[in-house]
């Protein structure tokens, strides 16, 4: 048995929006049976996973072992301490049990690794950014971007730590490597996944049923063309950006919705803005839902939106293409992979409201080029056993004897 232990911010057993937390919990669902994965991270139920006590809990019918080192108390916002380094100071609390009973150690974000640095254990790291162009992007959120010097530094001390390190976008592993030339084998390009246990088409006949189902709470009727974006509703998404360009569109055509599926800190600012478009009742807000009731709002809908001012490969474009419907997306991230203009989506040209309404015109204009078979086709090697086995073999071999060495951090020149 291979005992993993990763290390993130997230409550797995908790519905939290954010790409890491739906891509942890996918590794944790598609783990095989020989690899048993656990999680140190923040509870959001101090209740039924109370701080500093193991808790065995249920993540899509698997039994995981969650250890929270701290509270998240709001999961949709922002907190006054960022959450990396609350859980980097959770598990300098609580080491030894942070530490025991697992062979290799995994982050998801660099911090929190400072706490191993003399741990001689293998250690694996996932990359979701590139960091440097997220630190100068004007819309990101990223609180490093008031000290990029101090990220760097930190980034680079523990890199060095790391045995393996896989980025989900290219450039970013390319820059890696690059920039460390003597590290380069350890950075290793993976996509992201969609899971089609969940992520399926609707035949015309389900897709009425779950508007009849589900519309009447949503205010979404049969005839309605219905636009969806799924995800955390925070600046680097521009959620504001999507709805100045559904505004431009719905002047002219009353039969569109723009479902927005997530929470966070700009919903109010979100609800502001559509209510001086004059588009309440058509902005429709459906807060925080399950894997499966987000795949149902994407079955029901017509055309996916993001318009993200940076991304790694983000996985609810490739939800969306599981169910059958196209994505307009900025181009961001690794989204050209599956987003090919006039065949599975479009790519938004400028990050401007008339571009974003432009785009999001010629999908709905031309609906029947669009096909549900070219959208399933395009993510059609992005499912998790195809993708993740990179990761449980490395897994494997971090564990072997050879790899239980003690790691020395090679200079990074």
């Amino acid at each position: 048995m291979v005992r993993v232990r990763t290390f993130y911010q997230t409550d797995p057993a908790a519905i939290i929006p954010g790409g890491i937390d739906t891509f942890i919990r996918g590794i944790l669902k598609a783990a095989p049976g020989d690899i048993e994965l656990s999680v140190v991270g923040l509870t959001t139920d101090p209740a039924a996973r109370p701080v500093g006590r193991w808790t065995e809990c249920k993540v899509d019918g698997r039994s995981v072992w969650f250890f929270p080192v701290g509270w998240l108390r709001n999961p949709s916002g922002r907190s006054r301490i960022p959450l990396s380094l609350q859980l980097t100071w959770g598990i300098a609390r609580h080491f030894y049990a942070c530490a025991s009973g697992c062979d290799v150690l995994e982050f998801h974000r660099v911090e929190p690794s400072l706490a191993f640095l003399r741990d001689p254990r293998p250690k694996n790291a996932f990359i979701h950014s590139n960091t440097a162009d997220a630190t100068r992007d004007p819309h990101s959120d990223i609180r490093w971007k008031a000290a990029p010097w101090l990220f760097f530094m930190i980034e680079r001390l523990t890199l060095g730590a790391m045995a393996s390190v896989f980025g989900v976008r290219a450039d970013a592993v390319e820059a890696y490597r690059l920039q460390y030339p003597r590290l380069a084998e350890r950075f290793r390009f993976i996509p992201t996944w969609m899971d089609p246990e969940v992520f399926s088409p609707a035949a015309p006949s389900e897709k009425r049923e779950l508007r009849a189902a589900l519309g009447g709470a949503l205010g979404i009727g049969q005839d309605d063309r219905v636009l969806v974006s799924v995800g955390r509703l925070d600046s680097g998404k521009r959620p504001l950006l999507m709805v100045d360009g559904f505004a431009r569109l719905a002047r002219v055509r009353p039969e569109l919705k723009l479902l927005l599926v997530g929470d966070g800190a700009l919903r109010r600012d979100i609800e502001a803005r559509a209510a001086a478009h004059g588009l309440l009742g058509r902005v429709v807000l459906a807060g925080l839902r399950t894997p499966r009731q987000v795949a149902d709002l994407l079955r029901l809908s017509d055309c996916f939106v993001l318009t993200s001012a940076y991304e790694g490969m983000p996985m609810c474009v490739l939800e969306a293409l599981g169910c059958g419907i196209p994505a307009v997306s900025t181009r961001v991230g690794e989204v050209e992979r599956v987003v090919r203009p006039g065949i599975t989506g479009e790519l938004i040209a400028d990050a401007t409201p008339e571009s974003v309404a432009d785009s999001l015109s010629r999908v709905l204009s031309k609906r029947d080029a669009y096909t549900r078979s070219a959208c399933i086709a395009a993510v059609a090697d992005y499912v998790p056993n195809k993708v993740l086995a990179p990761v449980f073999e490395e897994y494997r071999r971090l564990a072997r004897p050879a790899a239980m060495r003690p790691l020395v951090a090679q200079g990074l020149r």
